[in-house]
């Protein structure tokens, strides 16, 4: 669905001021009003608020919300329902007997309360603030409503058609380091795929990982090959359910060429249907069925592979070739398991991080010799120890190290076991053999996008900040819808590198994309502090710590592992300026 296709708004919101229940909506100022009592939101918190509030009496689906409220962002899951719940909070609504918003499981939100005009004139409104401000913007104080939004696009477009017109055969490039939801630069010379996740038109919720799963294991194949280049997984699942034409997504991510697939999986069956299209003239280059056996999934993915490359007309070098074909022998089960640990561990919350764990355990048991299922346990603990999950952390980058090392010997060949690896030095203060580390993850799968911010990660650290950036452009290019994770990396970098309002534009739509994830909260308050902006640098500290209670600066010290000393301590005394102990 595209976001200009959403129903009307079914009731006359004013842009500015409106009433919800009983409480005066200052959508202009960010602002809920009852009486003398004034509370804040944050600017995407108003911005569903408003889109609710233009729909009364209607079911509103996450979907819909996502595309009309967090408009060219890729957003985790956690996103709307972290937004619904300070929203709740703020309007003193309980979910279990609401009486403002209602959920309608499977379905959105409704909103149920009464909504109508302020009984206000604005000039009326109270200026000071009872409550922290969430931090705003001059590009995010005002929240406009849906239909400002779509008459400034259509207005956007008649005059980006006038300039096409006039400057004709002129290439336009964005600037992918300061806005990555524009569209990439033209496709480089060298071939270029987006894989779209494969569609499962009879799987029930519960059961989309698996064909996710497939999704991106093709994704990882294909992005070992030299002279192809392969747009990461963030940036191909941004699209999962669109209907945009083939043209527009080649366009926006910057490709030549499209796979897209759907996958049945019945009673030990698996039913592939695949097809590869030229999005220059909407040319399907090459089309296959599979009907197969479910034992077979790792030699379909190998030949699902082989196909692809020749239809895009690759010579590949006999080591390249090699490599391709991975030979994986792990049971059906085990693989199963694993793909449900993936699952949640893409959430990044403590929670789910523990089912992943749970999951990778139960596929090292169905195959003790599964080298991928050591590398993602390993991966996970390290997350335990990087975020500071009390009790979890204990020892957790003393196992992760143990599971890498014995994934390393099991099968060298997997890049993401060199991925774990540089983490892993990372977090140990070993700087140089991290990079190497990253460095042999390339080698490996030369469209490795993680493995570039990875690098551009440890050098972050390393006090290279400058190389750093040179580095996390190549990741964008093969990730152009930049993911929140970059996102960091990047605003990391623009602080350390003394560039703050540059960290700032990253770091908070990072947060808008995941509410969830402390580590961008922690760099946005200290670049907050760095530029004076302490109200707004005080507010993300406290959201910080209401994630993460048992946090302290001491774990920057102990964890993270920062080289020079006076980055470090200019870190610290952001933080400090910000609030956190």
């Amino acid at each position: 669905m595209n976001s200009e296709n959403y129903p009307e708004p079914s009731g006359a919101v004013p842009e500015d001021n409106f009433r919800v229940a009983d409480w005066i909506v200052d959508a202009a100022g960010n602002r809920l009003l009852q009486g003398d009592r004034v509370v804040r939101l944050e600017p995407k918190v108003m911005g569903l608020l408003v889109y609710l509030a233009q729909h009364p009496g209607r079911v509103v689906s996450r979907d819909e919300l996502e595309r009309a409220v967090w408009t060219g962002m890729v957003v985790g899951y956690d996103a709307i329902t972290n937004a619904v719940i300070k929203l709740r909070r703020a309007l003193g609504d309980n979910s279990r007997a609401p009486h403002i918003i209602e959920t309608i499981s499977k379905h959105g939100y409704r909103l149920i309360a009464d909504v109508g005009p302020a009984d206000l004139p604005p000039s009326t409104l109270p200026e000071s603030p009872s409550t922290p401000a969430a931090p705003s913007t001059p590009a995010t104080r005002r929240q406009p409503s849906v239909e400002s939004v779509k008459r400034r696009r259509r207005t956007a477009a008649a005059l980006l058609a006038l300039m096409l017109a006039v400057a004709a055969g002129t290439a336009i490039i964005f600037d992918g380091m300061r806005q990555g939801t524009k569209p990439a630069p033209p496709s480089a010379p060298l071939p270029s795929l987006a894989v779209l996740p494969f569609d499962d038109p009879d799987a029930a919720a519960s059961r989309a990982y698996f064909a996710n799963g497939l999704t991106e294991d093709l994704i990882t194949d294909l992005s070992k090959v030299p002279g192809l280049l392969v747009v990461a997984r963030n940036s191909a699942f941004a699209y999962k359910d669109s209907d945009a034409p083939d043209e527009r997504i080649g366009r926006e991510l910057g490709v030549g060429f499209l796979l897209r697939g759907s996958v049945r999986r019945e009673a030990g069956q698996l039913r592939l249907n695949v097809g590869l299209v030229d999005v220059r003239n909407a040319h399907t280059v090459w089309a296959e069925r599979y009907d197969r056996e479910l034992t077979d999934i790792f030699r379909l993915q190998d030949e699902l592979t082989a196909r692809i490359v020749a239809a895009l007309q690759i010579e590949l070098a006999p080591d390249a070739r090699r490599r391709l074909s991975r030979g994986e022998a792990a049971s059906v089960e085990a693989y199963d398991e694993l793909l449900r640990g993936n699952d949640h561990y893409g959430r990044r919350s403590f929670e789910d991080n523990e089912l992943a764990k749970a999951h990778y355990e139960r596929a090292i048991a169905l195959d003790p010799g599964y080298a991928r299922a050591y590398a993602a346990l390993a991966l996970a603990y390290s997350r335990d120890a990087v975020e500071g999950w009390a009790p979890a952390n204990r020892g957790a980058m003393e196992q992760a190290e143990s599971l890498i090392l014995q994934a390393v010997q099991l099968d060298p060949e997997v890049p993401q076991i060199y991925f774990i690896l540089a983490q892993v030095a990372l977090y140990r203060g070993r700087h140089a053999e991290a990079i190497r580390h990253a460095e042999r993850a390339v080698s490996l799968a030369p469209g490795y996008a993680d493995a570039y911010a990875m690098q551009a990660w440890v050098l972050h650290f390393g006090g290279r900040p400058a190389r750093g950036l040179q580095v996390m452009e190549r990741a964008v290019r093969l990730n152009p819808r930049v993911p929140s994770i970059y996102r960091l990396v990047r605003g990391a970098l623009y602080y350390a590198h003394g560039m703050n309002a540059r960290a700032i534009d990253d770091l908070e739509q990072a947060v808008s994309m995941n509410p969830t994830f402390q580590m961008l909260r922690l760099w946005l308050a200290a670049a907050y502090a760095g530029t004076g902006r302490l109200e707004d640098a005080s507010w993300q500290a406290a959201e910080a710590m209401a994630l993460n209670p048992d946090f302290t600066l001491a774990h920057i010290r102990d964890v993270y592992p920062i080289s020079d000393p006076d980055y470090l301590e200019r870190l610290l005394h952001d933080l400090r300026t910000a609030g956190l102990e």
